[in-house]
């Protein structure tokens, strides 16, 4: 069973799987958490067991101190096969990929934010329900009905129409 991951536990683990050390630390300057927010997902990934407490050979990454041991958080074997997806080799260091080869096309099979996805679903023909975007998602009804909201602030300009008793949710044009 494919373990559940924030965005947020996502880019930790694939940034520490990409390091040659499996630091969670230093984050990659693309999280914006505040240090509250990274320090509950550290703690949360530790829980389990994604990511494994280890004593410090350096100064660098240090994830806590605890008393006279000074601990690094480094990604486990579940943290690299979390961060997988089927059918996909364990993620090791990162090769780039050679200059003639084409852009991936993974990236554009799936949108990278949940935000991305909701847009996609809404530029649709036949627009999208909250129940289908709270599904794809994995949000609740207000958490979606809210994004629908940032979304308008952003400039798109979202239509809502009843067919057989439901909302349906279209994106008519964007800012």
């Amino acid at each position: 069973m494919a373990t559940k991951l924030s965005d947020l536990h996502y880019a930790l683990l694939t940034n520490a799987a990409e390091r040659a050390n499996g630091n969670i630390l230093p984050p990659p300057a693309s999280i914006e958490a505040l240090p509250s927010g990274l320090t509950r997902a550290i703690n949360t990934l530790i829980k389990r067991g994604l990511v494994a407490e280890i004593d410090a050979q350096d100064e660098i990454g240090i994830w806590r101190v605890d008393g006279d041991y000074k601990l690094v958080a480094i990604i486990t074997e579940a943290g690299r096969t979390a961060i997988q997806s089927p059918g996909k080799e364990p993620m090791t260091k990162h090769t780039p990929q050679p200059a003639t080869a084409e852009p991936a096309a993974a990236a554009t099979d799936k949108p990278r934010t949940k935000q991305a996805l909701v847009i996609e679903m809404l530029q649709r023909k036949e627009g999208s329900t909250i129940s289908q975007l709270t599904e794809a998602t994995s949000w609740l009804p207000h958490t979606t009905r809210a994004a629908l909201t940032g979304l308008r602030k952003k400039g798109h300009v979202i239509t809502a129409t009843k067919v057989d008793g439901a909302s349906v949710y279209r994106i008519r044009a964007a800012a």
